[in-house]
């Protein structure tokens, strides 16, 4: 199988289904009724926003005109966002309405504005306004940000009263058939998210923990549940990714030549268990649902 790793949005194009069954229906049920008698316009920050799954995914789901603004640090992603949105309303059978700054999508009475940004969480009261703001969202983020980055994003959103749902935020990933060399190559992964980067150390595997541990500082009141991308047999497009990934990670550390040969030792099984179809692969994440 020929897939293009260096193309992002050829990746969250892929993965867009996983998220979508791998979603809490819990913590999205928190979200819809929490705003269900919210009878003004809903103001929605997404942070991270990638090619604009979120407006796809909430648009139908949320009875509210809406204003999206989309904070990406990518511009090519912003770029995308916009024709995965037009692909998005062209199905659906929505208007659309495009200009220069912000976009439409119009059904029947209800209408979504949508806003593309480009920055990152260090600046978002000058990307969105924050008194405005109703809800910052964000879908498998809060992984890549340092735990400062986080503590000050949600003492602003404590401060304008703004409230959070982050889905999708890395927990662990297990393999099966087990192989005992899991474990190893997985410490090995964890120990490259949480690398030195010019920003400081990413959360990482313990984003679920630290977030929640900074949400309940800034005294907000926190409902969060699991949510699991489960690849089973047969599927390889996302396997493969997983497996690429990892190799190319693993590949930053300094490993010895003994375990160099222990990681292409368990490459080379779990890419014959992937052609044979046997390789199952189950990654855990957390869904956070955060008010006043």
């Amino acid at each position: 199988m020929h897939l293009n790793y260096n193309d992002p949005v050829t990746w969250l194009e892929h993965r867009y289904d996983c998220d979508v069954q791998a979603r809490n229906a819990s913590i999205e049920e928190k979200l819809l009724s929490f705003f269900k008698p919210h009878e003004s316009v809903l103001h929605i920050t997404d942070v991270g926003s990638g090619t604009g799954t979120n407006v796809c995914y909430y648009f139908d789901k949320l009875n509210h005109q809406q204003e999206w603004t989309l904070v990406e640090r990518h511009d090519p992603l912003l770029q995308a966002a916009r024709k995965r949105l037009r692909k998005f309303a062209d199905k659906q059978g929505y208007s659309w309405n495009e200009q220069s700054n912000q976009v439409q999508l119009v059904d029947n009475d209800k209408k979504a504005t949508i806003r593309f940004v480009t920055g990152d969480v260090n600046h978002i009261e000058t990307l969105t306004n924050l008194e405005e703001a109703d809800v910052l969202v964000a879908n498998a983020f809060f992984d890549l940000i340092s735990f400062d980055q986080f503590d000050a994003l949600v003492k602003k959103l404590a401060q304008h009263n703004v409230a959070f749902l982050s889905t999708l935020n890395y927990y662990e990933t297990s393999f099966y058939p087990f192989l005992e060399e899991d474990h190893q190559i997985m410490r090995w992964y964890h120990m490259h998210m949480k690398r030195p980067q010019p920003f400081g150390i990413a959360m990482g595997s313990d984003c679920c923990e630290e977030m929640l541990d900074l949400l309940t500082k800034h005294h907000l009141m926190i409902e969060q549940e699991s949510s699991q991308w489960h690849l089973k047999r047969g599927s390889t497009t996302m396997q493969h990714y997983i497996l690429h990934f990892i190799e190319n990670a693993l590949a930053e550390l300094n490993l010895t030549t003994d375990e160099q040969n222990l990681l292409n030792r368990w490459l080379n099984t779990r890419k014959e268990q992937l052609h044979d179809r046997t390789l199952e692969i189950v990654v855990d994440h957390n869904d956070i649902f955060a008010t006043e």
